[in-house]
């Protein structure tokens, strides 16, 4: 249950965070209950699942912006970006549409995991999240003291204050490679666009390939050069060695002879 939980959570929140527009307005009587709760345990755990959530939402929010650059260079390069400005091209928002702009698709085939048919609220994020940390191994707490729940509670909504800030951004963006999908599709460019993206994921993949290699090369020559160094470390190490032990034998003889002489 842990392992499908957590795919489904790195596959889906890439796409759900994005869509959760004006269904958050339906969180805020849920929130003000939350606000008026005691309950420790779910604060902490409401904690532990923005801290697990937060780093989801940075990593997607990079991620997209790989997507978005990939779009509108390819925008460049088949000369079309000043006309799809002048288009005013406007998508809505879709999950599983936006699953297919930014190749995503297949994943999800492979895991046979659906998406959700509505966007996603903030809160559903949150108490996805909580639900992923439980399945984790989550421990529970002793904090039972009102000050320590108000200082929880006040760390949440710090963290949710960033996360929400990240995901609106997060949702821009998406927005954008909507809307540049959706223009791609109307000049029948799309389908080009994804051969584009694959054949610039591999060019990337195989320079990085080729960076290790380079970098696993200069390693090893580095590596070689070392023993070489420490061989010849050594050998002069010997010879002084051997040196010292001819001439310490070379003197001695000379004392004894000079001794006998004087007998």
């Amino acid at each position: 249950m842990y392992k499908k939980t957590t795919v489904f959570l790195i596959l889906t929140l890439f796409v759900t965070t994005c869509f959760a527009i004006a269904a958050d307005k339906d969180d805020s009587a849920r929130a003000d209950v939350q606000e008026t709760s005691s309950d420790a345990e779910y604060w902490v755990m409401r904690s532990q699942a923005l801290t697990e959530l937060i780093p989801f939402l940075t990593r997607s929010r990079t991620e997209a912006k790989g997507h978005y650059k990939v779009l509108t260079d390819y925008l460049k390069y088949i000369e079309k970006g000043q006309e799809f400005l002048r288009s005013n091209i406007t998508s809505s928002f879709n999950p599983a549409e936006y699953a297919k702009a930014i190749g995503k698709t297949e994943e999800f085939v492979e895991k046979n995991i659906e998406l959700p048919e509505k966007p996603w609220t903030w809160e559903q994020l949150v108490e996805f999240a909580i639900e992923f940390i439980k399945q984790e191994g989550y421990i529970p707490t002793d904090v039972k003291g009102a000050d320590e729940i108000e200082m929880i509670k006040k760390i949440c909504r710090q963290k949710a204050k960033y996360g929400r800030k990240v995901r609106d951004e997060l949702r821009n963006i998406a927005q954008n490679c909507m809307d540049m999908k959706a223009y791609l599709e109307s000049i029948d460019q799309f389908d080009a666009f994804l051969k584009y993206a694959r054949y610039q994921k591999e060019e990337k993949e195989n320079a990085k390939k080729k960076r290790m290699q380079e970098g696993n090369e200069a390693k090893a020559a580095a590596e070689r050069a070392r023993r070489e160094d420490r061989k010849r470390n050594e050998w002069q190490e010997r010879q002084e060695r051997l040196d010292n032990r001819y001439y310490r034998g070379k003197y001695a003889k000379r004392s004894h002879r000079n001794i006998y002489n004087r007998w």
